[in-house]
């Protein structure tokens, strides 16, 4: 009988401390007999994942005194689930406005930065819809980042070749 009692109170202390991490397992053994049955439960945890693909450089080449340079460049973000991300746009030489800048060591080049149309400056955030269902977004793309520089701008910089890296950070939301 002693030994029932602390067969029983060791199960009280299993499932209590199973109980306390959260966790329950339903398994249930079967018994002797012309027939058996048990059972057992199957689970799985799926993280928040996203991914950025498809990125490509912006070379906007060299400037040939007139007008401004533009260009862009398209990309995959692939979020699970609801498909709801944001995403955070850092410049490696900003200005202390927050305006993006291209230098070549010594100037600076202000230049103005969009994702999805919407303008943005260093460290700021715009939400979208990615991909849910595949990482490559199936071979396509849902996103882009255009960047401008002004003529005015470029006229007035000195001679030099002029570069910036822009940083995309995606976040579940």
């Amino acid at each position: 009988m002693n030994f029932k009692l602390q067969q029983l109170g060791q199960g009280i202390a299993l499932a209590s401390l199973l109980a306390a991490a959260g966790t329950t397992y339903g398994a249930t053994q079967g018994s002797l007999g012309a027939e058996s049955t048990g059972s057992l439960d199957v689970t799985v945890t799926i993280e928040e994942r996203v991914q950025i693909s498809g990125l490509n450089d912006i070379a906007l080449g060299t400037y040939s005194g007139a007008g401004d340079l533009s260009g862009s460049d398209d990309f995959c973000v692939y979020r699970n689930g609801t498909g709801f991300y944001t995403l955070e746009v850092g410049s490696q030489n900003p200005a202390t406005s927050g305006a993006f800048r291209l230098t070549n060591g010594t100037a600076f080049i202000p230049y103005s930065v969009s994702v999805n149309g919407t303008s943005l400056l260093d460290g700021e955030n715009v939400e979208g819809t990615g991909h849910a269902s595949s990482v490559t977004c199936g071979s396509s793309t849902n996103a882009s980042l255009a960047v401008e520089v002004l003529a005015s701008d470029l006229q007035a910089a000195p001679s030099g070749a002029y570069a910036d890296t822009i940083t995309l950070v995606v976040s579940p939301r």
